[in-house]
Protein backbone atom coordinates (compact mmCIF):
# COMPACT_ATOMS: atom_id res chain seq x y z
CA UNK A 1 0.00 0.00 0.00
CA UNK A 2 1.01 3.41 -0.74
CA UNK A 3 2.52 5.50 1.95
CA UNK A 4 0.20 8.30 1.27
CA UNK A 5 -2.26 5.84 1.73
CA UNK A 6 -1.19 4.58 4.99
CA UNK A 7 -1.00 8.37 6.29
CA UNK A 8 -4.91 8.83 4.76
CA UNK A 9 -6.48 5.74 7.01
CA UNK A 10 -3.44 6.44 10.38
CA UNK A 11 -4.48 10.46 10.54
CA UNK A 12 -7.91 9.90 11.44
CA UNK A 13 -7.50 7.24 14.06
CA UNK A 14 -4.26 8.85 15.65
CA UNK A 15 -6.11 11.65 15.82
CA UNK A 16 -9.14 10.10 18.00
CA UNK A 17 -6.99 8.48 19.91
CA UNK A 18 -5.06 11.62 21.32
CA UNK A 19 -7.99 12.67 22.76
CA UNK A 20 -9.94 13.49 19.51
CA UNK A 21 -7.77 16.42 18.28
CA UNK A 22 -9.61 17.97 15.09
CA UNK A 23 -8.36 19.06 11.99
CA UNK A 24 -8.09 22.49 12.64
CA UNK A 25 -6.45 21.69 15.94
CA UNK A 26 -3.69 19.54 14.58
CA UNK A 27 -2.82 22.04 11.69
CA UNK A 28 -2.64 24.96 14.15
CA UNK A 29 -0.43 22.73 16.23
CA UNK A 30 2.10 21.66 12.99
CA UNK A 31 2.22 25.09 11.66
CA UNK A 32 -0.67 24.44 8.11
CA UNK A 33 -3.97 24.79 7.02
CA UNK A 34 -6.93 22.88 8.17
CA UNK A 35 -7.57 21.83 4.30
CA UNK A 36 -3.56 20.12 4.25
CA UNK A 37 -4.98 18.21 7.23
CA UNK A 38 -7.66 17.46 5.11
CA UNK A 39 -6.07 16.64 2.00
CA UNK A 40 -3.61 14.50 3.60
CA UNK A 41 -6.44 12.54 5.43
CA UNK A 42 -8.14 12.07 2.07
CA UNK A 43 -4.97 11.36 0.12
CA UNK A 44 -4.81 13.89 -2.35
CA UNK A 45 -1.01 15.21 -1.10
CA UNK A 46 1.95 12.97 -3.72
CA UNK A 47 4.24 13.50 -0.79
CA UNK A 48 3.87 15.54 2.31
CA UNK A 49 7.11 15.79 3.09
CA UNK A 50 9.18 13.86 6.23
CA UNK A 51 9.52 17.23 7.96
CA UNK A 52 5.28 18.03 8.08
CA UNK A 53 5.08 14.33 9.02
CA UNK A 54 7.55 14.19 11.79
CA UNK A 55 5.53 17.22 13.20
CA UNK A 56 2.51 15.79 12.43
CA UNK A 57 3.88 12.33 14.25
CA UNK A 58 4.89 14.59 17.06
CA UNK A 59 1.84 15.95 17.78
CA UNK A 60 -0.15 12.81 17.50
CA UNK A 61 2.57 11.26 20.30
CA UNK A 62 3.37 8.44 17.35
CA UNK A 63 6.73 8.00 15.31
CA UNK A 64 6.62 8.75 11.68
CA UNK A 65 6.74 5.03 11.00
CA UNK A 66 3.93 4.13 12.99
CA UNK A 67 2.38 6.84 11.17
CA UNK A 68 3.42 6.13 7.67
CA UNK A 69 4.50 2.30 7.39
CA UNK A 70 1.44 0.31 8.44
CA UNK A 71 -1.92 1.01 8.27
CA UNK A 72 -3.74 1.70 11.47
CA UNK A 73 -7.03 -0.69 13.03
CA UNK A 74 -8.38 1.18 16.60
CA UNK A 75 -9.01 -1.51 19.45
CA UNK A 76 -10.14 -1.44 22.68
CA UNK A 77 -7.89 -2.72 24.57
CA UNK A 78 -7.65 -2.27 28.71
CA UNK A 79 -4.16 -1.91 30.06
CA UNK A 80 -2.82 -1.34 33.52
CA UNK A 81 -2.75 2.44 34.54
CA UNK A 82 1.20 2.63 34.24
CA UNK A 83 1.41 1.42 31.39
CA UNK A 84 -0.91 3.94 30.14
CA UNK A 85 1.04 7.16 31.92
CA UNK A 86 3.65 5.77 29.82
CA UNK A 87 2.21 5.48 27.02
CA UNK A 88 1.08 9.03 27.45
CA UNK A 89 4.41 10.42 27.93
CA UNK A 90 7.09 11.68 26.24
CA UNK A 91 8.45 8.55 25.38
CA UNK A 92 5.27 7.07 24.80
CA UNK A 93 5.31 6.81 20.49
CA UNK A 94 9.19 5.10 21.66
CA UNK A 95 7.08 2.97 24.20
CA UNK A 96 4.68 1.75 21.44
CA UNK A 97 7.62 1.36 18.43
CA UNK A 98 8.66 -1.44 20.76
CA UNK A 99 5.66 -2.96 21.73
CA UNK A 100 4.89 -3.24 17.96
CA UNK A 101 8.02 -4.86 16.88
CA UNK A 102 7.68 -6.91 19.81
CA UNK A 103 4.56 -8.39 18.61
CA UNK A 104 5.64 -8.83 15.24
CA UNK A 105 8.39 -10.66 16.32
CA UNK A 106 6.32 -13.15 18.60
CA UNK A 107 4.04 -14.51 15.20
Amino acid sequence: MPAIDVISANLPILRELRNRIGQLELAERVGVSRRTIARLENAEVADPGVDLMTRIAGELGASLALVTESQLRAVALALPEDVCDRLGSKQGAEILDAMVRAARHAR
